[in-house]
């Protein structure tokens, strides 16, 4: 889950232990978290803030192995370009508990949608959703054998940066819409991160740039 097109390779123990690790934490902190609440939406709500931001460190890990490599390159770097594509994939089974959870509290809702859920959830939600498995999907080395590579890269550039807008946007969003104790734990510190990683690829970006015009 990478702008860039990885090496087809098979995925080894360190990729799958990556994968499987990150989606039992977050079904692990999800259904405590449902489990032990006292109210179920609250536990529920509860459990969806905290999947979501799990899948978010999933996401940002991806976001900023290639900008790391190109700025900083060292042991640490090239560890983290190398399981880019395991942390993609851990992001897209977080997204799917994070799902349940979701399903989960309109099913305690039913038959009234969830006061908390907005129109432009939906509008920003729903294509977020379907990306974020279209990509996962893709991730798979077998689907990505079907694939042309420049149909490959045009779908994860263009579905990385609209998960990193979707983020955003949603972040934004509940800054001004929702009412916390913690803003700046809540939500600010998580903006200043996706602001942080976009500098980061913007910075890189025109490293190679300057790097290309040297050369010529």
């Amino acid at each position: 889950m990478d702008a860039a097109s990885p090496p087809i390779a098979r995925a080894d123990r360190g990729e799958i232990g990556i994968v499987v690790g990150a989606a039992l934490l977050s079904l692990t902190v999800a259904g405590t978290v449902l489990l032990a609440g006292d109210a179920g939406r609250d536990a529920t709500r509860l459990a969806l803030r905290l999947t979501a931001r799990l899948s978010f460190v999933y996401f940002m890990l991806a976001f900023v192995a290639s900008p790391l490599a190109r700025l900083r390159p060292g042991a640490a770097s090239r560890w983290l370009v190398r399981r880019r594509r395991a942390f993609g994939v851990a992001f897209g089974a977080s997204m799917s508990i994070h799902v349940g959870c979701i399903l989960r509290l309109y099913a305690l809702y039913t038959p009234e949608r969830p006061p908390m859920v907005t129109d432009a959830d939906f509008l920003i939600g729903i294509p977020g959703l379907l990306l974020v498995a279209l990509m996962t999907v893709t991730s798979a080395i077998a689907v990505r054998r079907r694939m042309t590579p420049i149909a490959w890269r045009r779908l994860h550039r263009t579905g990385l940066y609209a998960v990193w807008s979707i983020f955003f946007l949603c972040l934004v969003d509940s800054v001004s819409r929702k009412e916390t104790a913690h803003p700046v734990t809540a939500y600010y510190t998580f903006i200043a991160v996706l602001l942080t990683g976009m500098a980061l690829r913007l910075a890189a970006r025109r490293s190679t740039q300057q790097q290309g015009t040297a050369s010529a």
